[in-house]
């Protein structure tokens, strides 16, 4: 008798199924992943939606040459790139940054906040982008730089040296705020 080692492997002739149990396994830590993107938590579950129609699409096309984890995780990253790099963002985010300062902070983003770490957490999201995502991969999501290298599509190397330099500006950051010198 053969071993399933992967529930999708039970699914194989059924792509409905198939993208029922993605979305179940993977679907809130995707949100997460947009939301560290993109700091709009609305937009974070645009991008999942579409994340999730992008898989359905390519079911039948997925190599497995890495995980399914790999792959969902790789086209939300990349989703998350061609959002930020339309114009239709650039507008969406200045209204957006507009009404936060109108309106005051956002209750599900300090939520967000308090969970993930607070003050720490808000000084991540602050980093450049390229570094505040190895550091969400590496240290809330406890992937390894290899899986990192492999989602971002980026060196091994280049992600552990983003990592040493996002130490070193959080390590600055918090240090001058308290009054610390050296």
């Amino acid at each position: 008798m053969e071993v399933v080692t992967d529930s999708t492997d039970i699914y194989q002739d059924q792509p409905s199924k198939q993208l029922e149990y993605l979305m179940r396994r993977f679907g809130k830590q995707v949100v997460k992943l947009a939301y560290y993107h993109l700091r709009d938590r609305h937009l974070a579950e645009d991008i999942a939606q579409e994340v999730f129609c992008r898989v359905y699409q390519n079911l039948d096309t997925f190599r497995h040459d890495s995980s399914y984890y790999t792959w969902i995780y790789r086209i939300t990253v990349n989703l998350c790139r061609d959002y930020i790099r339309s114009a239709y963002s650039r507008r969406v985010f200045t209204l957006d940054n507009a009404k936060h300062l109108e309106s005051g902070e956002d209750p599900i983003d300090r939520l967000l906040e308090r969970i993930e770490g607070g003050e720490v957490f808000q000084k991540v999201m602050d980093l450049p982008i390229k570094y505040r995502m190895v550091t969400v991969l590496y240290y809330f999501e406890e992937m390894s730089t290899v899986e990192i290298s492999r989602i971002l599509d980026i060196g091994e190397s280049t992600v552990r040296t983003r990592l040493c330099r996002a130490r070193k500006m959080l390590k600055d950051v918090l240090s001058g705020e308290a009054g610390i010198i050296g």
